[in-house]
Parts: C-alpha cells; structure tokens; sequence
C-alpha cells in the first residue's frame, strides 16, 4: 500500500507524513519508554488491531524512526525501539501531552488507563 502524503512542502506536512496517521504518536509514546516487544505493544495499546498495529511499526521503520532488534538469550524476542531520530520526538509527545492536560478531566468508563501514560505529562 502506498504511503499518502499531504504533498506539501511544509516542514509540518513532512513531520505529519512520517507521524500523523492514527496510532503512530502513540506507538511512538510507548516506545520512549524503552523497548517493548509486539505483544506489550499490542497489550498497552488498547484498541489497536494487530494489522493496524504491524502495518504502523513498519511505516514507522521506512521512516527510520523504529527498528527491530533481537534481543540474546534468554530472552531470545524481538523488540521494537526507538532510533535517534525517533528518540527526538521526546519533545513532541511531552508538548502534545502538556497541551492535552487541560482537557483531560476525569477518565470515561470507556477509558483504558496505563500508569506510564502519564510519565510525559509529568516531566513539563
């Protein structure tokens, strides 16, 4: 499938190509945390399909902001971590997290609630 574009040439639009389609900011947000194998992934974060999810991570590894690593035994699994480049959005996700505080109010019924979320917030 290809990738869309906004075919601007806006440093934003070029930031949104690599980062705006649904769940990348989030895939991006678990990450920062260290690396996280598929299924710790696809458990943190709820909602997501597996397709949806596998299809982000590879997205995400074409722009060389994800790879994929082997961990040794005895782990012996493979994870997902965050490259230089995409350790550089750190500032982006605690901004948008700072930003979205003031709306956050008290959680939904709906809402799932991971105690880590709340690391990005913390640190503005």
């Amino acid at each position: 499938m290809p990738r869309r574009s906004y075919d601007q040439y806006c440093a934003v639009a070029r930031a949104l190509d690599a980062v705006g389609e649904r769940w990348s900011l989030l895939i991006v947000r678990e990450l920062l945390v260290g690396p996280r194998r598929y299924t710790d992934l696809h458990a943190d974060l709820p909602g997501v399909s597996t397709d949806i999810l596998a299809a982000r991570l590879k997205q995400l590894e074409g722009e060389g902001l994800v790879e994929r690593r082997r961990l040794e035994r005895p782990a012996n699994a493979t994870v997902y971590e965050l490259t230089e480049r995409g350790l550089a959005l750190r500032p982006v996700v605690e901004s948008l997290a700072a930003w979205g505080t003031a709306d956050l109010g008290e959680p939904r019924p709906t809402d799932a609630v991971r105690g880590h979320w709340y690391t990005a917030a913390a640190r503005v």
